[in-house]
């Protein structure tokens, strides 16, 4: 098995989560999310060692794709979010002084599985209903969740696009894996599945009554 480990920053003005997935034996590494101020994160990495492979976004709003204006790596979208690449007003950088505009051209995801290294494989889980195209990434017993599930919490609804009732079947879909799955969200500390089936009020609302 290969050998990884996860590493974590949480950055930019809506103090979102990047995760650096490292291989410590090949000394590469994939990124989820991009942030704004990623390039540093990166460069502090070249200095060690380490080289990047890909980088994976969960979905695309200004405060997980604005990072992609500070790299030159290839990149993975939802074909259903690709379009909140070029568009402000789905992205919600349209209220700002620079609408954030990526024109670099993606590779596009569906539910799948992704190769990584050896043995390990990066699995793709279509999670709708914060964004139209919204995915989570499973890798072995982690769960990067995006902005669909949080400690205590889950993914707003209140944006063009989203859509309660899909959030609450993709929600479904990802609580169904093992209890014991740590989950990495897209912004705040990480969790279990077993404490947010516990605690987490919002799981509650989606369930049938």
């Amino acid at each position: 098995m290969e050998e990884i480990e996860v590493k974590s920053f949480s950055l930019g003005e809506f103090a979102t989560n990047t995760y650096f997935i490292l291989n410590q034996k090949k000394k590469t590494y994939i990124i989820i999310d991009a942030p704004q101020g990623i390039k540093s994160i990166v460069e502090n990495f070249s200095k060690k060692g380490f080289r990047p492979l890909f980088l994976f976004l969960t979905h695309g709003h200004i405060d997980h794709i604005q990072g992609l204006k500070e790299l030159d790596l290839p990149f993975y979208i939802h074909y259903q979010d690709e379009e909140f690449l070029l568009k402000p007003e789905l992205n919600l950088s349209s209220f700002l002084l620079s609408p954030l505009i990526i024109k670099k051209k993606p590779s596009l995801l569906k539910e799948d599985k992704i190769p990584l290294w050896e043995n390990l494989t990066l699995e793709v889980i279509h999670t709708p209903g914060h964004t139209p195209g919204s995915v989570s990434f499973k890798l072995n017993n982690y769960l990067f969740s995006g902005d669909t599930l949080f400690y205590d919490s889950v993914g707003r609804t209140d944006f063009s696009y989203a859509d309660f009732n899909l959030l609450c079947d993709s929600l479904k879909k990802i609580t169904s894996f093992d209890e014991n799955t740590i989950v990495f969200p897209g912004h705040g500390p990480s969790t279990t599945l077993k404490r947010e089936k516990k605690y987490n009020p919002f799981l509650k609302e989606c369930r049938p009554i």
